[in-house]
């Protein structure tokens, strides 16, 4: 009996150093499968798949207003295209918001220009990448766009993954009008999201490592005029430490201006 008992012990400890095997060359099956995997294969930033939105509803239709930017397309080709979120929704210009915070500099900054306004309010980047693939830049032709997008995006993604996503409304951008030139606007100072994945300087240091030296893509940091001398931000020039005011308005088109002269 003693040796039929020890004999079990003996077939038991075999087995669980059989099973302990094939978990370790599972293991090692799986690593090696991750280390072989094709890029695209890995997971895809959602900053680079384009998707719509409707988290402003309660103040605009985000459809509807996609619409009105292909019907006023109609009227013939713009000058300039500013895409962007609510800082540029409802800044002025058409189509027409439901309120604007700083018309009179946008009329002073484009004045004698046929420019439209492709900000959407609450809008990140991936959706701004659905807007530019579905018509809306090619409906309007402009020779200049200025690209001002990414802080809905602060809170959800990191920078790498922001960069990744404005790299990508550049490229498709310049396929669909290939002659323009694109004026990308870093992210501007704010106060931040209540639970931020990255900052504005980190995607804005980004942007500027890997947007430099593009053809017909210039990058621009303004960031230094919304902050006083301790660097910080200057709160008179926000409505709520996120949307400019009238004051904020009148600093950004007084940027916009040298950028565009240059």
């Amino acid at each position: 009996m003693r040796s039929a008992s020890k004999w079990m012990r003996i077939k038991n400890m075999m087995i669980r150093d059989a099973i302990i095997f094939c978990h370790f060359l599972a293991f090692c099956v799986t690593v090696e499968e991750i280390k072989q995997a094709p890029e695209a294969q890995k997971v895809t930033p959602t900053t680079m798949v384009a998707v719509t939105q409707d988290r402003d509803k309660a103040v605009y239709d985000w459809k509807n207003r996609h619409a009105e930017v292909l019907e006023q397309g109609k009227e013939g080709a713009s000058d300039i295209a500013v895409i962007g979120d609510s800082i540029v929704h409802y800044w002025g210009g058409r189509p027409q918001a439901p309120f604007a915070r700083g018309q009179a500099t946008w009329d002073e900054l484009f004045r004698e220009k046929k420019v439209v306004n492709l900000g959407f309010g609450w809008d990140r980047v991936e959706n701004a990448l659905w807007r530019v693939t579905n018509g809306e830049l090619l409906a309007h032709k402009p020779k200049v766009v200025i690209l001002m997008i990414g802080t809905n995006n602060l809170e959800l993604n990191n920078a790498s993954e922001i960069r990744k996503g404005i790299q990508l409304l550049c490229k498709e951008i310049l396929g669909l009008l290939p002659d323009c030139t694109v004026h990308v606007i870093g992210i501007l100072p704010r106060k931040p999201p209540v639970k931020p994945a990255t900052s504005a300087q980190q995607v804005n240091a980004q942007l500027h490592q890997h947007l430099a030296g593009l053809e017909r893509v210039h990058f621009h940091d303004i960031s230094q005029a919304f902050l006083d001398d301790k660097g910080q931000l200057i709160g008179n020039l926000f409505s709520d430490g996120l949307h400019p005011n009238e004051k904020g308005y009148a600093r950004l088109a007084r940027e916009l201006s040298n950028v565009l002269a240059r």
